[in-house]
């Protein structure tokens, strides 16, 4: 590929995350503007509930669709016209599918969460699903391309836009609805800017490429995406079906927005754990051409510093976010909500190491999947959400029953779960690849999180500067004193910085 063209992973890394920084900023102004624009916690559990079940679906179909793309793109520059042409043909079909038995399985899907008024909730939802099938091949295709600057663009485009709509539609009617259709709007947008800024590319005489080797590859990674992305949902979405069982069976007034005022609660607490997941979320994006393209070039060596080096960096700085936000849990929650939110405060110092994990995991699979070993992944993806799952419910459910914190519950079963299909991940890298996360690293940042963690703690024992303001010198102190431990450990050296830097 050509210098002009191309970009390098550093500098495709600063483009990416970049976009991410603004898609995590333009995605919390939703998340956090939305509950005031609806106006009660219970409006803001229908959206949260919307969302959670629209996003596995939606989520396989983007990500797996940008990971196949970019790795049969990646691999031989001559045919990436022809791999972009086949992609399309397929998702006709595949994502057309799929959109379909979304909107045809609403009701049931309603009726699993025992609320029959989500239906047309999701099936208009179902908009959303089938422009991303579409939009995540030319993204893909800019991934495979190493165009990571015309990837950071659409990213940062299509941020704006749903911000926009889905803000701008509830703050003029304040309901669920018009927010839903304004997620429809931008998705639908975003699809047509990407078709002129990517393009269609050059079909290269003598090309050709089987579509049974994208479908092949597109079925291992999607069902384990879809098994990944349950894993971020599984917990909202169980606390609603036993939340509104407990609420019937103790005969309260109205069982359904009990359930939907939890969720509302409890995805508030979600989307502050998450904020570390959605800046390393970036990683991935850079190391998946790379690990595809020294994997098929069998560079041994490459691919092992790849490995180290990727889960190394991710776990300082997804540790370093988790640290800022967990020390002061309630007074990040007021700061980011109303009030009445704080009530996940506990839930949510569980839950952002939980997503520390979760952050891992994600690359780890990603790296897994860049190899082509499919199978593996979807083992350890299975394993981990059968205990997520059984884990949630019986917790959950005895929490209600024992008068416990229910988001509290779910918050630590979630965090031990994803830690356990981190501990299956490195143990496959270690296997495959002869690299993993260093044990030596992992001791070093955990006393850097206990630092912090303990900062946290005396500064609001002494009661220093209480109001919002405070909060936010409080984090800053907080993540000052994690990277000078990092450093004084060793874990974090100046000479690593300049390369980093280079």
């Amino acid at each position: 590929m050509s210098n002009a063209k191309s970009v390098s992973a550093g500098r495709g890394l600063v483009f990416i995350t970049a976009a991410k920084l603004w898609f995590m900023v333009a995605g919390y102004v939703v998340q956090f503007a939305l509950p005031r624009a609806l106006g009660s916690p219970a409006r803001y559990g229908v959206y949260i509930l919307v969302l959670s079940i629209l996003s596995p679906v939606n989520n396989v179909m983007v990500q797996a669709t940008i990971q196949g793309v970019s790795k049969f793109t990646a691999e031989i520059e001559e045919r990436q016209g022809v791999v972009l042409r086949v992609a399309l043909r397929l998702q006709s079909l595949l994502g057309g599918g799929v959109a379909l038995a979304f909107f045809l399985a609403a009701p049931l899907l309603a009726w699993l969460e025992h609320d029959r008024s989500l239906t047309p909730y999701l099936q208009l939802a179902t908009g959303v699903a089938l422009a991303y099938a579409f939009y995540a091949v030319f993204v893909g295709a800019a991934n495979g391309r190493r165009e990571f600057q015309k990837q950071a663009g659409l990213d940062m485009t299509y941020s704006t836009l749903r911000c926009l709509f889905i803000v701008g539609a509830a703050a003029l009617t304040h309901a669920v609805m018009p927010a839903v259709g304004g997620f429809v709007a931008a998705a639908v947008v975003v699809l047509v800017v990407s078709i002129f800024v990517v393009g269609f590319g050059k079909v290269v005489p003598g090309q050709t490429f089987a579509s049974r080797e994208l479908v092949r590859f597109f079925s291992g990674v999607a069902f384990y995406l879809f098994i990944v992305n349950l894993l971020m949902f599984a917990d909202g979405l169980l606390l609603q079906r036993v939340a509104t069982e407990w609420a019937d069976a103790h005969r309260l007034a109205d069982p359904s927005s009990f359930a939907h005022e939890q969720v509302g609660f409890y995805g508030a607490v979600q989307n502050v754990a998450r904020i570390p997941f959605q800046l390393i979320l970036a990683v991935t994006y850079v190391i998946f051409p790379l690990i595809s393209k020294s994997t098929f070039d069998d560079d041994h060596d490459k691919t092992r510093g790849y490995v180290r080096n990727t889960m190394r960096y991710s776990l300082v700085v997804a540790a370093l976010l988790a640290a800022v936000l967990a020390a002061r849990p309630e007074s990040t929650m007021r700061l980011f909500y109303k009030p009445e939110y704080a009530v996940g405060a506990h839930a949510l110092a569980a839950l952002v190491a939980g997503y520390v994990s979760f952050s891992l995991f994600n690359i780890a699979g990603t790296i897994i999947n860049g190899s082509g070993r499919t199978l593996p992944t979807t083992i350890i993806g299975v394993v981990t959400l059968a205990t997520t799952v059984a884990a949630e419910w019986i917790g959950i459910r005895w929490a209600l029953e024992h008068g416990r914190d229910p988001l509290f519950v779910a918050a630590v079963c979630t965090a031990v779960t994803m830690t356990f299909g981190l501990l299956l991940s490195i143990a496959y890298l270690w296997r495959a690849f002869g690299a993993a996360l260093p044990v030596v690293s992992v001791v070093r940042v955990a006393i850097a999180y206990m630092a912090a963690l303990a900062t946290g703690w005396a500064w609001n024992h002494a009661g220093l500067m209480p109001g919002k303001i405070g909060t936010l010198v409080a984090c800053s102190v907080v993540g000052i004193v994690y990277l000078v431990v990092c450093v004084a450990t060793g874990e974090l050296r100046p000479a690593e910085l300049k390369r980093l830097r280079r």
